[in-house]
């Protein structure tokens, strides 16, 4: 159990299949087996952004100098890394999340996608029109979008496989955060908690795109997808079940439809449990005044 929200805590979602145990992506394992890409944004499904290679090392850094520059043509915030698999590297942009497919032999844009997106999304950013990255998997490149529509695009092409909407713009659920993908899932989240947006993760199927689970930050059990006398807290100097409800005992009145706890950040992957783990936002409103109660949030989802 969580209380308050007011910064991004850690938390574990288990994410089974009904066999019980994750189906891992083949064209994804490949690549990151291979030191010479970064197939994820973080570089693994860990999230840990190291990397094997060692031809950069303390002693010739130094020496180190610019061989050639790349502009996505868009002058606001840039805040993910490319991903680089094989001779191919994918570059995105803040809003309009155009993507790049550019060969590194050549330097020259393979494809390009343009998304069109209704620019009224950008009011609804609250904190510049940034885009943490894209993913890869199956080999398809996913990008969430500024107005929640997460898509598919072919790696070789660039067109579009398949699309997915993940939330209302116009309710200020819009996205922010790179997919993951784990297993045989693309992982995203949702930004918006300034808005009242009720934070969640989605789950879709890497194949088809059609969504596999959601799981809510607060409301009810079966919203956050937890089992109440499994979810554990520590209280009373033990560990014990949150009980029923937990998450709604602490919110006043119907106020957890608007709690915030929004999911835009980076999610982490243990494969061995078949686990995801990741953080929640800020809670809403942000005048603590205004929301009476611990306003706790159980982040701990089994689904």
């Amino acid at each position: 159990m969580i209380a308050g929200l007011k910064h991004k805590v850690a938390a574990a979602l288990a994410c089974m299949t009904a066999a019980g145990v994750a189906v891992a992506d083949a064209d994804l394992d490949r690549a990151m087996k291979n030191p010479g890409n970064w197939a994820a944004q973080a570089g693994d499904e860990y999230n840990q952004r190291y990397s094997t290679l060692d031809q950069i090392n303390a002693g010739n850094v130094g020496n180190l100098q610019v061989a050639w520059t790349f502009s996505t043509g868009v002058l606001r915030g840039h805040e993910g890394s490319p991903l680089v698999i094989g001779d191919m590297m994918y570059i995105h942009s803040p809003f309009p999340n155009n993507v790049f497919a550019v060969d590194l032999n050549t330097q020259q844009i393979v494809w390009k996608h343009t998304p069109k997106q209704d620019s009224a999304v950008i009011a609804q950013m609250c904190c510049d029109t940034v885009n943490r990255g894209l993913a890869y998997g199956d080999g398809k490149v996913f990008l969430q979008r500024a107005d929640s529509v997460l898509e598919a695009l072919d790696a070789k092409t660039g067109k579009v496989v398949w699309s997915a909407v993940n939330g209302d713009p116009k309710l200020g659920a819009v996205n922010t955060n790179a997919p993951h993908v784990f297993g045989d899932k693309v992982i995203t989240g949702i930004s918006g908690g300034e808005w009242g947006v009720r934070g969640y993760i989605s789950a879709y199927n890497i194949k088809d795109g059609k969504m596999a689970w959601r799981g809510y930050s607060n409301g009810p059990d079966a919203d956050m997808l937890i089992d109440p006398a499994k979810t554990m807290t520590w209280a009373d100097g033990k560990l014990q079940a949150v009980g029923k409800d937990s998450s709604l005992k602490t919110w006043k009145e119907d106020q957890w439809k608007i709690g915030g706890g929004t999911t835009w950040g980076w999610y982490s992957y243990d494969r061995a449990e078949n686990l995801l783990y990741y953080g929640t936002g800020n809670p809403s409103t942000w005048n603590p005044t205004q929301r009476p109660g611990d306003n706790k949030v159980d982040v701990h989802l089994g689904a």
